[in-house]
């Protein structure tokens, strides 16, 4: 007997870790090295599964720049700015439920140095 796959829209991208790489492939352009700074847990074989499966899926833009660098499509663009707001709004609700006053997180400038984001993620994971 085969088991029987949730139907779910929400579930067309479903592990943990494609969320937070749609974050930052639609922030800006990265590498594979510079996700994996941002994404540390991820071994890099992971990290590559599932940038192929977000290429496959039609998120990420199948070929590199010049540079070697990972970037949405338009519609991995669109899919971002839905996940980002369902996560604050999911956010905004935990923390009304525990009587705590949200804090407000804003994406930091789109030229900030690699030690300024992996800073900022510490921070951004509580949204994702």
């Amino acid at each position: 007997m085969t088991e029987k796959k949730d139907e779910r829209g929400v579930k067309y991208i479903e592990d943990r870790w494609q969320p937070r790489i749609i974050f930052w492939l639609g922030f800006r352009p990265f590498t594979i090295e510079g996700l994996h700074q941002l994404l540390p847990e991820l071994t890099d074989v992971a990290l590559k599964e599932e940038i192929t499966s977000l290429q496959n899926l039609r998120i990420v833009n199948p070929v590199v720049d010049e540079e070697n660098k990972y970037s949405l499509t338009d519609d991995g663009n669109d899919l971002r700015n839905m996940v980002l707001t369902m996560s604050v709004w999911g956010r905004q609700q935990m923390d009304d439920s525990a009587n705590r006053a949200s804090t407000q997180i804003v994406e930091p400038e789109k030229d900030a140095s690699m030690s300024e984001l992996i800073k900022y993620n510490e921070k951004f994971n509580e949204y994702i």
